[in-house]
């Protein structure tokens, strides 16, 4: 299989902020986002792959700057795909504003007429778009919001609205501040949430075919480098070895893999051992 064989997409789930925004702008957003097609072989999205071409709010918004598929290009995309593969990681809030549609320069963003936030009352916040990393006062959030049902609504949308193709998850994990502690229970707590949003999307007709935690080890992340983690094993990067370490995700994700329901003891036990070896890890 090449790479043109599959297709990647990233994800932010689209939320309605406040009563004022309309239904419209929220599926302005959804078409627009999933609408896209950018052809540089990293990120390739839904409608021209389903559809051969893309949805009518995009070309509407979008204009001249939106090159136009011809009946030979459009036959060509049009279910060229043997399945999608999602990264999933947390919601994003929207706010209508067509105001920007008025912009003489206008990107992603703006084409799409909304106002994007991570928390329902967060102030103004920098987006490196479509990724959601969220920047203010130079400070990377230290964790995303914690929504599985958003999950399970997403995959229902493709359900929906695609035909309910074939989808790997491929990423999906919660970020913590690197060093922080082996006893990391925020990300105990967000994939356990997004591995039963997933089961209950599979239990509605889902066609998803597998899952995919993000990420096994600590690593350098693409926007934050080493400033985060996403890791299931803590990776000493001071140490000229490298030496790794199971954090409390990982002994969960390991039990879970293997169908064994630990009891509230157990947790608890396992939580006294993790962090009797977590403090040193503490800058």
């Amino acid at each position: 299989m090449n790479e043109d064989d599959f297709k990647f997409v990233q994800e932010e789930r689209h939320t309605e902020l406040v009563n004022s925004v309309t239904i419209l702008s929220v599926t302005r957003c959804k078409q627009s986002f999933w609408g896209q097609f950018l052809g540089d072989g990293t990120n390739k999205y839904a409608d021209p792959l389903v559809y051969g071409d893309y949805p009518d709010v995009m070309k509407k918004n979008v204009g001249s700057r939106l090159p136009a598929f011809t009946n030979l290009e459009s036959n060509l995309v049009k279910g060229s795909f043997d399945f999608l593969g999602l990264n999933y990681y947390a919601t994003l809030y929207i706010k209508d504003d067509s105001s920007k549609l008025n912009m003489e320069v206008r990107d992603f963003d703006a084409d799409m007429a909304i106002d994007l936030s991570v928390f329902r009352d967060e102030p103004e916040v920098e987006y490196y778009l479509p990724y959601c990393a969220a920047i203010q006062n130079d400070t990377s959030i230290n964790e995303f919001p914690t929504t599985p049902w958003a999950l399970q609504e997403l995959l229902e949308y493709f359900k929906q609205a695609y035909g309910n193709p074939p989808i790997y998850i491929h990423e999906n994990g919660q970020k913590t501040r690197r060093n922080s502690s082996l006893e990391d229970e925020p990300r105990v707590n967000y994939l356990h949430g997004h591995i039963g949003a997933l089961l209950d999307a599979l239990r509605n007709g889902s066609n998803t075919r597998g899952y995919f935690t993000w990420s096994f080890l600590d690593l350098f992340e693409m926007l934050d480098g080493y400033e985060s983690s996403y890791g299931l094993y803590f990776v000493d990067l001071d140490d000229p070895d490298l030496k790794r370490q199971p954090k409390l995700s990982a002994h969960w994700y390991f039990n879970f893999l293997k169908g064994k329901n630990i009891s509230s003891d157990e947790y608890i036990e396992l939580k006294k051992n993790i962090s009797a070896v977590s403090p040193y890890l503490l800058e």
